[in-house]
């Protein structure tokens, strides 16, 4: 995670890489770059806080539901740690909106990148059905990356797509990284457990 003052907003930027997550009821962006992975963002409007998340499921989802189907659970895992710290700012699962991108299919992936994209996707609409939370904006699949600025205060989310690869560079080479080692250390999270 970084802290950039530096920009064009005029407001501070709070930028989170591959497998991180960030909350706050501050005023200034989040900011991410997504290829394979997901960036979920998530907002309450009641007491003006959100986070989002940067994660891929790493691997290829059954037929099974959300519960039932184990790759998912690294997906669950991650959502929670966001969800957790939303609820610590005082936002309510009930309230909650959702704004989802990424999941492109983007060359030089190891593994079958189009099961991984249509996987992620699944994934991330399963849970939001389960959590009963709206999806307001979704921008999923693919073949570009997306660069993402989101306030967690207003909810609003800038998304562009991006054709210069050369200049994101150091977050294509992390989210390389970070894939690698979440498809290598995917039997880590136990069993997750869901509460109504």
């Amino acid at each position: 995670m970084l802290k950039s003052r530096n920009n064009r907003t005029g407001k501070p930027v709070m930028i989170i890489y591959p497998g991180e997550h960030y909350a706050t009821n501050e005023d200034f962006y989040i900011a991410s770059v997504v290829g394979t992975c997901l960036a979920v963002c998530i907002y309450d409007t009641r007491v003006n806080a959100g986070g989002m998340v940067n994660f891929v499921v790493p691997g290829t989802a059954g037929t099974s539901n959300l519960i039932h189907d184990d790759i998912f659970r690294i997906g669950i895992l991650n959502m929670e740690y966001l969800m957790g710290d939303l609820v610590k700012l005082g936002c309510d699962r009930h309230f909650m909106k959702a704004k989802i991108f990424g999941a492109g299919y983007v060359n030089g992936s190891t593994h079958n990148s189009v099961a991984l994209t249509e996987s992620n996707i699944k994934f991330v609409r399963d849970y939001f059905a389960f959590e009963k939370i709206d999806i307001e904006k979704s921008d999923l699949g693919g073949h570009l990356r997306r660069k993402i600025y989101f306030s967690p205060v207003t909810g609003a989310v800038f998304r562009r797509h991006l054709r210069n690869n050369e200049e994101y560079s150091e977050f294509i080479a992390l989210e390389r990284e970070y894939v690698e080692s979440e498809f290598k250390n995917r039997e880590r999270s136990g069993k997750i457990i869901l509460f109504d």
